[in-house]
């Protein structure tokens, strides 16, 4: 960072804001309105209007004057940072000069479709709102400059979010089609949201690291139905489950799974869904977890399901409840009433579905999606 001196952001000056520096760079420029030592006043309107924030604040100078008869405007380089943007208001923004904002790294390494290996290495600004959407925008620039802008692709991301003093944020995932580029984005924004909207005072993320390998190719199916070879069984038994799947091109794809009913299953009625990781994770108890630390709101990220890979769910209606981030099936009914005590509210949440056993299938050469449920009926 240079050190300030006192010609550093006169009023009239040009400074420039930063979201993202490096391989990929977000900024906005605007006019000093007045040095107060070392406070900067500028702009005289709201940047995002984020109130208080802490981004880089940069000398910079003008490249040229672009005119329009509705509103002309100025094209302006960053240079050296001198500082950080302390807050975003109705009537401009504040900074100090000296202080240096804390930033997240980001290294992304890419395979693309022909063969290249390509490295883009950049730095954003920490902010709950806009740092996901700078880390989804600088993902997809970096596939769009490599890659075709027209037509689809097969995208396979893997990764990490590094978290100080804390396991990382695993990243692991496959796409496919037309959009596959700004869902392979996603799957690193989306953890990257829920992390920075938590609001843990202790979260510190250290830096992003991903890994993409990109092909030319649709590899996408639909799950078409399921047949299995018997719909009444004995706990403790095994049922065989033919899996059919059509890709866009039509071709038919079989894929045969073993579930055993666990020993200890009571008669009744259960259900059997096959599915992909987002539809089964609807009908997960996770949903309703409450994370009350960093710990444990990483570990719920890293537990949820890849929506590329297929996984077979044996479930059954259950009275219970889900307290903190523990589930509690087959409660008596007599804990059900204390814990819906008028004398007690909020501490736990109503549980109606128990999973029995999960079974993540075999990962296929194409991502499959949608589901299909069916009835099992447990005999003596």
């Amino acid at each position: 960072m240079k050190k300030a001196d006192a010609s550093t952001l006169v009023a009239g000056d040009s400074v420039v804001v930063q979201l993202a520096r490096g391989d990929v760079s977000i900024a906005a420029a605007g006019t000093v309105t007045m040095r107060d030592g070392d406070k900067i006043y500028a702009f005289g309107h709201p940047y995002f209007g984020l109130g208080s924030t802490d981004l880089p604040m940069n000398e910079s100078h003008v490249v040229t004057v672009v005119p329009n008869a509705n509103n002309s405007f100025k094209l302006a380089v960053a240079d050296s940072l001198v500082g950080s943007m302390k807050q975003d208001r109705a009537t401009g923004i504040y900074g100090k000069l000296g202080e240096s904002p804390r930033m997240i790294p980001v290294k992304v390494r890419l395979s693309t479709s022909r063969g290249r290996r390509e490295e883009i290495k950049f730095e954003t600004a920490i902010d709950e709102f806009l740092t996901p959407l700078i880390v989804n925008v600088g993902l997809q620039s970096a596939i769009q400059a490599q890659e075709r802008g027209i037509g689809e692709m097969a995208i396979e991301i893997s990764g990490e979010i590094a978290i100080k003093g804390e396991q990382s944020v695993r990243i692991n995932r496959r796409v496919s089609g037309a959009s596959a580029a700004a869902l392979a984005s996603s799957a690193a924004a989306i953890p990257l949201a829920t992390l920075l909207r938590a609001n843990f005072d202790e979260l510190s993320i250290s830096g992003i690291s991903l890994d993409l390998a990109i092909t030319e190719s649709n590899k996408t199916a639909v799950i078409e139905r399921i047949v299995l070879d018997q719909t009444q069984i004995r706990a403790g038994e095994t049922v065989e489950a033919l899996i059919y799947s059509r890709t866009q091109a039509g071709r038919v794809m079989e894929q045969a799974v073993s579930l055993t009913i666990p020993k200890d299953t009571p008669a009744g009625t259960i259900a059997l869904m096959i599915g992909d990781g987002t539809e089964i994770q609807k009908i997960a108890a996770v949903q309703q977890f409450t994370p009350r630390s960093v710990t444990e709101l990483v570990a719920l990220i890293n537990s949820v399901r890849r929506a590329d890979r297929l996984f077979a769910v044996l479930s059954r209606n259950s009275n219970g409840a889900i307290v903190g981030v523990s589930e509690m099936p087959n409660l008596p009914p007599s804990v059900l009433a204390t814990m819906n005590s008028v004398r007690s509210v909020g501490s736990a949440k109503a549980m109606s579905q128990q999973i029995i056993t999960e079974t993540a299938l075999a990962a296929n050469d194409h991502i499959v999606t949608g589901s299909q449920t069916i009835a099992i009926e447990v005999v003596r």
